[in-house]
C-alpha cells in the first residue's frame, strides 16, 4: 500500500500544470492515538477554491475532524508557500456523503481551508473535533475545539421559503449576490437555492431582510435538486438565526 500511495504522490507532481488531468490530493488524517501512524490516500479533487475544497475518497471521515491535503493548487488560490510545486493545508470536515458507483463506494469529503499547521490539540489528540468560530487575519478559517463530537441534525430543521440575499466576495475581489430563497433553515444553518458560482468552503453573506438577520456563512456542501437547480447548504457564522420568528411572521 505505502508504495501505490508513493507512486501516487509522485504522478500528483508530474501532472501539476496538465489541464486533462484530474485534480488529485494526497489526504492525510488520523483516527487514534497521535503515537500511532496516519492513514494516507489518494482523493479526486471536484471542487477547489481558496477557502476550501471536495474530493471524493474511499475512507469516510468524520465531520468535525481535521485531516491534512498535498496538492498542485494553483498559487492565486493559495494563502502562503506560492512559489512551492505542492500546497500543503489543514482541513476541517465539513460534510461527509456515501456514494455508490458502478466501481463500489466511496464518500464526497467537503472541508474548510483553517492554515498550514494543526492546532496543539490535534497533536495532543487527533480525535478532537472542532468547530468554525470565525477567520484568521489571513482569510482562512478559524476553529476551536468542540465540547463534543459532531451529531448529526442537533438543530430542528424548519422546511420555509423566504426570500434572502446572498453576496460574495470582498476585500481584494469583486461582490456579487443575488436574490433567492430558502429551501429549509435552522438555527445555526440554512439550505439555498442559488446560481452563484462558489465552492465548499467559500465564505457567503447570508441577508434576510424580512428576519432582520445577517450572517457570515461556510458553504458544507452544494447539491443539485431534481428540478436541476443548485442548492448551497451553509453553516452561519458567529450568527444565530431567530427561528422562534418564523411562527409569528
Amino acid at each position: 500500500m505505502n508504495e501505490i500511495l508513493e507512486e501516487a504522490e509522485q504522478s500528483i507532481t508530474a501532472e501539476t500544470g496538465d489541464a486533462s488531468s484530474p485534480l488529485l490530493a494526497v489526504v492525510k488524517g488520523k483516527d487514534a492515538a497521535a503515537d500511532e501512524r496516519p492513514w494516507k490516500e489518494i482523493g479526486t479533487v471536484v471542487s477547489v477554491s481558496g477557502n476550501g475544497a471536495g474530493f471524493y475518497l474511499a475512507r469516510e471521515c468524520g465531520v468535525g475532524r481535521l485531516v491534512s491535503l498535498l496538492m498542485p493548487l494553483e498559487p492565486d488560490l493559495r494563502s502562503y508557500d506560492q512559489d512551492k510545486e505542492l500546497y500543503r493545508v489543514w482541513g476541517l470536515v465539513l460534510h461527509c456523503g456515501k456514494r455508490t458507483t458502478d466501481d463500489g463506494v466511496d464518500y464526497h469529503i467537503g472541508v474548510s481551508f483553517i492554515g498550514k499547521q494543526p492546532p496543539e490539540s490535534y497533536d495532543a489528540d487527533p480525535t478532537q473535533s472542532y468547530r468554525i468560530c470565525g477567520t484568521t487575519a489571513e482569510g482562512l478559517w478559524q476553529i476551536e475545539e468542540a465540547r463534543k463530537p459532531f451529531t448529526t441534525r442537533k438543530d430542528v430543521r424548519y422546511w420555509e421559503s423566504f426570500d434572502v440575499y446572498l453576496t460574495t466576495g470582498g476585500i481584494g475581489t469583486a461582490v456579487t449576490g443575488e436574490r433567492s430563497k430558502t429551501e429549509n433553515i435552522s438555527k445555526h444553518g440554512a439550505a439555498v437555492f442559488t446560481t452563484l458560482d462558489v465552492n465548499i468552503g467559500d465564505r457567503v453573506k447570508f441577508i434576510s431582510e424580512r428576519f432582520d438577520f445577517s450572517s457570515t456563512a461556510v458553504v458544507c456542501n452544494r447539491s443539485t435538486s431534481d428540478d436541476k437547480r443548485q442548492r448551497l447548504h451553509m453553516q452561519f457564522v458567529g450568527g444565530v438565526f431567530p427561528v422562534e420568528s418564523l411562527t409569528s411572521k
